[in-house]
């Protein structure tokens, strides 16, 4: 059997890696942030072994005027959240803190516009 290289395969085995993702994030809030907001990782990967880490919390913390704290988990479109991450959701519905789970790169940045991190694109007006 021949492996077809990652060019070959069709985009949706292949498509932007959650790091490729997480980067295009950070890039567009970085160039389009709005002023008073924040997007800022929160660096957790494989938590084990060191004190603080803790599994199921998510990719990024965001903080922006009129809204005081939300999360975003990134995911692959196809992706989807872990038991920890599923947890970790139910705790800030249980506290009223906004968080989203979110599938390829287009997705994360419709929730910092709605949010107020980023400026909208096209025009279109936040809805906070």
């Amino acid at each position: 059997m021949t492996r077809m290289s990652a060019a070959q395969r069709p985009f949706k085995e292949h498509g932007l890696s959650e790091k490729q993702i997480h980067q295009a994030v950070i890039d567009h809030w970085r160039s389009c942030g709005v002023p008073g907001s924040l997007v800022a990782t929160i660096p957790n990967m494989r938590a084990s072994g060191q004190a603080g880490l803790t599994r199921g919390l998510p990719d990024l913390m965001v903080i922006a005027p009129g809204l005081p704290l939300g999360f975003i988990e990134l995911k692959r479109h196809g992706g989807a959240a872990t038991d920890a991450q599923s947890a970790f959701s139910a705790i800030c519905n249980a506290n009223g803190i906004p968080w989203e789970l979110t599938f390829g790169r287009d997705h994360p940045i419709e929730v910092l516009e709605r949010w107020g991190a980023v400026k909208p694109r096209h025009g279109r007006e936040p809805l906070v």
